[in-house]
């Protein structure tokens, strides 16, 4: 080759290599501007996804220059894991993958993986859940803020138990008696409340047939009452109560004289939350008429509260036609904000920061739940964001027992329900289950001693007295009926063909005695309840006669707000006017009743004992003095009407009508915590026929590490 060819050669290389250069630096030069576009973007603008649009880009059209390309790889991870999108975790491993040489960049993606990796794992984690022994165990309470003490009411007085004791973590310590016996309510996670400052608590006592509010310092001293009677009906969840944050203003639920509703939801009292200075004053509403369970915010800005709400459809609402809302409310009065529409709000509680509601979210037509929900709220009361929900391991059916400044919330929840029909004989032994687990109540032989007669879930049920497949007994009413407990009744006629039980109807509520066919048909009302919409009456415990000619039944009548009369009536088998046979100075208990088979007596219970009275006439005699009665205790004669079954102390007894001490009848199923208790005895003596639960006890649990934010 000539020179002049070589040296022509190497110019045109050399010219190559310039222009191949000056390529290159463009190409360096337009990859940067565009990065910087691509930042400018998403640093200044924020708009993250048309940031992400711009680095793709970049990485497609210059992923020659590895350096910036690898950049941008990198800041799409970033961009998607501000989004809170899992994309992130692909785009941290395509700068890894793609960009090996690119060691910083490398280095940053593989550092965002692995916190991204634990974040994630953090979330999917469930919320913490931790009981805490309680030896005295209270089943009710309300924690304190700070989380350390739990006040409870027992025995009629109130407790406060601080939650570690000396042996462990989950074991608390010893109570300490706040106040004497004064008839402090026992449901007291429903009508207790701490202040924010944890130096007062509100608590609901009865004293003289009268219910009363009264406020005492934490630490102990003179409980001070608000003045007034605050009957607020049969519902439990009317009597909260909530302090506000220094303790010098009560919320509590209030009759409403002004109200003009001719029917209100479980009572017959209209209800609106009110304010009252603890000091003393008159009570100043707040909320619309049917509103309950108000939770004061622990600023003091607001109180949350529950309202029901009639439901257009009745399938909608619960067993009386009602749903329950939660609402947010200045403390100070002003226009209510809805936090959640048509749930079954109970019991709501405040975080300590006062930014989030939690309340245990109750189905339609229940009365216990699974599920704890958490609702963010914005400066003005109303909800910023989906609830976070939170599935519990069991059943409650207790409002939450408060926020701790720990970040935990307090939760009674229920060890595992069981609940069948037994038999046993007599004198005592080994029963015999003979239905599946599942609600039964008020178990009763047929006269030939073949058939138990129950109610069993929601309606009456029929098992041979050997056991075996349930039947349903089937009830045609219109409006629909449904068999009631306590004092369902379920007896049936001497004659076999009828069975007796309380039932009641809805919208409005009505509780009377009626009759059906032993294999189902048309009901037969007996009685009608006086329907005083002011008042509230009730005609329950059924039993017959031992002629089959008549019923018994004691009716619960209201004859004043707060004060009511319960006697025994009778009515003919066939329907007819009621007359009444006790009067007040018979004590009759709100409990079973029973005539003898014989026909001679009728047998009852007081407070604190059973009687029998002639039923030709005369006075009444004590069989057997008890500790107590509630309206679950029942009774049943033996066939030759010498001896009386009856429940007490979680324990089936037999006691003669002529005298002579009790004996248990031993089950070998029965434990201390059997509630329930319901029995009668076999036609032909040998067999007493029960049915109880047991379990279903409350426990206190602590939840922790239950909001996303936290895990």
């Amino acid at each position: 080759m000539s020179y002049k060819k070589i040296a022509s050669l190497l110019v045109m290389l050399a010219l190559a290599t310039i222009g191949a250069a000056s390529s290159a630096a463009a190409q360096e030069r337009e990859a940067e501007v565009a990065l910087q576009q691509a930042l400018h973007v998403e640093q200044v603008e924020g708009d993250l996804e048309r940031a992400i649009q711009l680095y793709r880009e970049l990485v497609e059209n210059h992923s020659a220059v590895r350096e910036v390309a690898a950049k941008a790889q990198l800041h799409i991870g970033l961009c998607y894991e501000k989004l809170g999108l899992t994309e992130a975790r692909q785009a941290y491993r395509d700068v890894i993958d793609d960009f090996p040489e690119q060691r910083d960049e490398v280095a940053l993606a593989e550092e965002r993986l692995a916190s991204l990796t634990e974040e994630l794992a953090e979330l999917r984690r469930q919320p913490t859940f931790r009981k805490v022994e309680i030896a005295s165990k209270p089943q009710n309470g309300v924690l304190s803020p700070d989380g350390s003490k739990l006040a409870f009411t027992s025995g009629g007085s109130v407790w406060v138990v601080p939650l570690q004791g000396n042996v462990g973590p989950d074991i608390a310590g010893e109570p300490i008696q706040l106040t004497e016996p004064m008839g402090a309510r026992r449901s007291g996670n429903v009508g207790m409340s701490w202040s924010a400052n944890g130096e007062w608590i509100a608590f609901n006592a009865t004293q003289d047939e009268q219910q009363v509010i009264y406020v005492v310092p934490a630490a102990g001293g003179e409980p001070k009452r608000i003045p007034g009677n605050h009957f607020r009906g049969a519902y439990a969840y009317s009597y909260r109560v909530s302090l506000s944050p220094d303790g010098r203003t009560l919320a509590f639920a209030n009759d409403d004289p002004d109200a003009e509703a001719e029917d209100s939801p479980y009572s017959q009292v209209h209800l609106s939350v009110h304010t009252i200075p603890v000091e003393g004053g008159q009570p100043t509403k707040l909320t619309p008429i049917w509103s309950i369970e108000p939770a004061i915010s622990p600023d003091g800005r607001y109180v949350a509260y529950v309202k029901f709400v009639r439901a257009e459809d009745e399938d909608l609402g619960d067993f009386y036609g009602w749903y329950k809302e939660l609402w947010v409310i200045p403390a100070a009065g002003g226009t209510p904000v809805l936090v959640a529409d048509s749930i079954g709000a109970m019991g709501p509680v405040w975080s300590p920061d006062a930014r989030m509601i939690a309340f245990i979210r109750v189905s339609v037509g229940e009365d216990e739940s699974q599920e704890i929900w958490v609702v963010p709220l914005s400066e003005e009361g109303a909800p910023s964001a989906a609830p976070t929900k939170i599935q519990l391991p069991r059943e409650s059916f207790h409002p939450l027992a408060g926020w701790t400044s720990g970040n935990e919330l307090g939760v009674f929840m229920n060890t595992p329900f069981h609940q069948a029909v037994y038999t046993v004989p007599a004198d005592g032994g080994k029963a015999v289950q003979i239905t599946p687990d599942g609600y039964a109540f008020h178990p009763r032989w047929t006269p030939d001693g073949k058939t138990i007669v129950f109610r069993g879930g929601p309606a009456l049920a029929a098992v041979p007295a050997e056991g075996g497949e349930v039947s349903e007994i089937p009830i045609v009413s219109d409006p629909q009926i449904f068999p009631g407990i306590p004092g369902g009744g379920e007896h049936v006629s001497p004659d076999g063909r009828k069975i007796v039980f309380m039932g009641a109807t809805r919208q409005p509520l009505r509780v009377n005695i009626f009759t059906v066919p032993v294999e189902g048909g048309a009901a037969t009302r007996l009685t009608e309840s006086p329907a005083e919409p002011e008042m509230d009456t009730q005609d329950r415990y059924p039993c017959w006669s031992s002629d089959g000619d008549r019923v018994a039944f004691i009716r619960y009548h209201e004859v004043a707000k707060g004060d009511f009369t319960m006697n025994i009536y009778v009515v003919p088998a066939e329907g007819g006017e009621p007359r009444p046979i006790t009067t007040d100075a018979d004590s009759v208990a709100w409990a079973a009743i029973a005539y003898s088979p014989d026909g001679e007596w009728l047998a009852y219970f007081t407070d604190n004992a059973i009687k029998i009275r002639p039923v030709a006439g005369g006075e009444a005699r004590v069989v057997v003095e008890l500790e107590g009665v509630n309206f679950h205790s029942e009774l049943a004669w033996s066939p030759d009407s010498k001896r009386i079954a009856y429940t007490g102390r979680g324990s089936i007894w037999t006691v003669p009508i002529d005298g002579g001490e009790p004996v248990e009848v031993e089950t070998g199923v029965l434990t201390e915590d059997a509630q329930n208790l319901h029995i009668d005895w076999s036609p032909d003596g040998k067999k007493i026929v029960f049915a109880a639960s047991s379990g279903d006890e409350p426990e206190l649990w602590l939840v922790s590490d239950f909001l996303p934010e936290e895990r």
